[in-house]
């Protein structure tokens, strides 16, 4: 810059002409000088021009005492003062600017983006730190990282997982386990022993069950025909005759979502439901009287045209035993406890408008006439009062506590079991499956039968059966993304009430009820227009064993109910070969393609896996299987210890489920729900079963839901007792308990 170069010029230089420079003359020529970017130097040093010719080379001193004292150039003129202030600022400014966007990115840097790097890098040396490699033992610790669900500004985007140890991971798995066994006299139930359990994802966990077996008060109304003879059965250990009236088995698991509200209610309230239900249809009471009344006027060929059944259930068999009418019933008893879920806070709603307005209306007559009203906006607001900063009613409690098991939801799965009938039926509102495992002597292998499908938005029979309820102009908007309204999942479920109240309806219980009102839950979904789009009506399956089945030699063992957490990790078949390898008394790992080549596609008969001989004592079942067992336990091949390392180098990640080729399964558990769950999260894969278990909600939610599984183990002729056992456990700890029956009205 030009004036910074005159003004730092070295006093010597001024003197470097041999001569001094008059005052005048010095300001004449700063008047004619261009004060520009591109103007020279107004004094140049003297090593840079020769002396002239005649003058000393250095001043004499005579000559620097007699000068007067040299004084800075004066400013530059006005026009050039303006210029070059204008150049300043515009300097100033950029150096400005540059500055605060240093210290905004230095900022930045140091608040966000160096802790990321940070926790990032805790998280590799943690992983580095324990750089052994997997092993199938777990006996060690291992971490390894996840995103972070909910990442926060300037908080890390990871978190290391230490996975829990073995003893951490047993006890996480059985602290829940229940093994019951069914102590009742010889022929009296078809259920000889059940086994639940259940892992927690969500916090609290959303999963809920209940079973309950209770004895009949009256015998059943004749013994009818098999399906291959026209005689009476006669009396097996599967056929409740005589003075045993026969047991009725009750099993549930409820698959709550967006809380635990429902699925708790359903917990409590389902079966009782079911149960009064087909109390009626056992007395023929109320609308079953007027059916049983036609069914017994009408010949069995024609009533089974008009109402469907099988050639079993004919008109003397008692509506009890006719599978149609039962099924109905059950179905009537799943939509009536809905109904009380979503219309008990409506009526509640109703009540409280009432009395407002009633209220409302007589503060106005006293207090201002009848010739003064009041504001239409002062009378809304009393009968829909904001519930901010204000003190709930007793009628708003009780319906703040109706409302939630409505605005929360829960898929339901429901098996009754008629011992006397020898009927099973199995009920599912939501995705929730049941699973039935049958043991073919003639062909010497297990087979596989849901009894169940799982009723979501990727069914393509439920998104027809909603796009058929709704208008033409929603059929693209009902089910999204194998959705309901893009929404939720299941198209069949309790509560969900979002999906069954229309907008105003919603809103006037929100504001009525929630603290908080309408702004503190969430909104109606995006395109509701003609609710209700979720039922709770569920698909009945019907089934009949022992004797009485169209396959007399196809025998029912056992059923696997279970919510869907199970299910996103395992198949039918899976799970059925599971069970079966345990009952047939396989200990240790087996290679999962393995197991069900031998459970589906045995080879003969000896080297299948009939189920064991006894199942009254799986403690013992050692001493109790027969030899066809004991050869078909030894007769499969294990996975071998190379195998099992071949498997733990194949996993890169504690949480990586490797080749399906080398999916190995654990056989250690007694309890048969807890062997599926341990299998399910991984099974001899310890190192991924420490690792799920380890993630804390709700990060885990990302990974695993909630599980909950019911195994139904079924008497067998071969293994009935021959007098009733002593009411001990099937399982030794905590986790056994005894199922006592009950007399009731049924």
């Amino acid at each position: 810059m030009i004036g910074a170069s005159v003004l730092i010029a070295p006093a010597s230089s001024l003197l470097s002409h041999g001569r001094i420079v008059p005052r005048s003359a010095r300001d004449s020529n700063l008047r004619s000088s261009s004060f520009s970017t591109g103007s020279k130097p107004l004094l140049t040093p003297a090593s840079s021009r020769p002396p002239a010719s005649g003058s000393p080379a250095s001043p004499s001193p005579s000559s620097s005492s007699g000068s007067s004292q040299w004084k800075p150039p004066p400013p530059p003129p006005s026009g050039s003062t303006a210029a070059y202030r204008k150049q300043s600022r515009k300097e100033w400014l950029l150096v400005g600017v540059a500055g605060s966007a240093a210290a905004v990115g230095s900022w930045y840097y140091w608040s966000n983006i160096r802790p990321r790097h940070q926790a990032n890098k805790a998280a590799a040396a943690a992983i580095a730190a324990s750089s052994a490699p997997f092993s199938l033992t777990a006996e060690s610790r291992t971490s390894f990282s996840i995103p972070t669900r909910q990442a926060q500004a300037g908080g890390p985007t990871n978190k290391v997982i230490s996975t829990l140890t073995n003893a951490e991971v047993d006890r996480r798995l059985t602290e829940n386990q229940r093994s019951t066994r069914v102590d009742r006299p010889q022929g009296a139930c078809l259920v000889a022993r059940y086994d639940t359990s259940s892992v927690a994802s969500n916090d609290p966990i959303e999963d809920k069950r209940a079973e309950v077996i209770v004895e009949r008060d009256r015998a059943v109304a004749d013994n009818r025909p098999s399906s291959s003879s026209t005689s009476p059965v006669s009396p097996t250990p599967n056929t409740a005759t005589g003075s045993a009236n026969g047991d009725l088995c009750f099993f549930a698991v409820m698959d709550g979502h967006a809380g635990f509200h429902t699925s708790t209610l359903l917990s409590q309230k389902l079966i009782a439901f079911v149960a009064l239900e087909l109390d009626k249809v056992f007395r023929e009471a109320g609308e079953y009287a007027e059916i049983a009344k036609a069914k017994s006027a009408m010949p069995s060929k024609l009533w089974r045209a008009i109402v469907g059944g099988t050639p079993g259930a004919g008109p003397s068999t008692g509506l009890d035993g006719d599978p149609e009418v039962v099924k109905r019933a059950i179905a009537k008893a799943f939509r009536g406890l809905d109904k009380e879920i979503v219309n008990t806070p409506v009526e509640l709603l109703k009540e409280y408008e009432l009395s407002l307005a009633s209220t409302s209306s007589s503060s106005v007559s006293s207090e201002s006439g009848a010739g003064n009203t009041r504001s239409l906006s002062s009378l809304a607001h009393t009968i829909f009062p904001s519930s901010i900063n204000a003190a709930f009613t007793a009628t708003q409690k009780s319906a703040y506590e109706s409302i939630l098991p409505a605005m929360s939801g829960s898929c339901a799965l429901l098996t009754y079991i008629d011992s006397a009938r020898q009927d099973v039926y199995v009920a599912c509102t939501g995705d929730s499956r049941a699973v039935a495992g049958y043991w073919d002597e003639d062909s010497g292998k297990w087979e596989v039968e849901a009894l169940s499908v799982d009723q979501t938005g990727r069914n393509p029979d439920e998104v027809r059966r909603m796009r058929a309820e709704h208008p033409a102009s929603e059929s693209e908007n009902v089910i999204q993304r194998g959705r309901v309204l893009g929404g939720l999942e299941p198209t069949r479920a309790f509560g969900d009430a979002r999906y069954k109240w229309d907008r105003e309806l919603q809103g006037r219980l929100y504001d009525a009820f929630l603290p908080g009102g309408r702004a503190s839950t969430r909104g109606p979904p995006r395109g509701l227009e003609t609710p209700p789009y979720v039922t709770a009506t569920p698909a009945v399956e019907w089934r009949r064993v022992g004797e009485t089945s169209s396959s007399p030699n196809r025998e029912l063992r056992f059923i696997i109910m279970a919510t869907d957490g199970l299910w996103d990790m395992m198949s039918n078949e899976e799970a059925v070969s599971l069970v079966a390898g345990h009952l047939a008394g396989i200990k240790g790992t087996i290679r999962s393609s393995e197991l069900q080549s031998h459970t589906f596609q045995p080879i003969d008969k000896l080297h299948s896996l009939p189920s064991a001989a006894s199942i009254h004592t799986p403690s013992s079942s050692a001493a109790t299987t027969a030899s066809p067992t004991t050869e078909a336990s030894t007769s499969v091949k294990t996975a071998s210890s190379d195998e099992q390392r071949e498997l733990a180098v194949s996993k890169q990640h504690p949480l990586s489920k490797g080749p399906e080729t080398l999916r190995t399964f654990q056989f250690q558990d007694e309890n048969l729900s807890t062997h599926l769950i341990r299998n399910a999260l991984g099974g001899a894969n310890q190192q991924r079963v420490a690792g799920l278990l380890a993630i804390p909600s709700p990060e885990s939610r990302r990974y695993r839901d909630d599980i909950t599984v019911n195994v139904i183990l079924f008497n067998s002729p071969a293994s009935a007792p021959t007098q009733p056992q002593s009411a001990t456990g099937a399982q030794s700890g905590e986790g056994s308990s005894s199922s006592s029956s009950m007399k009731a009205k049924l």
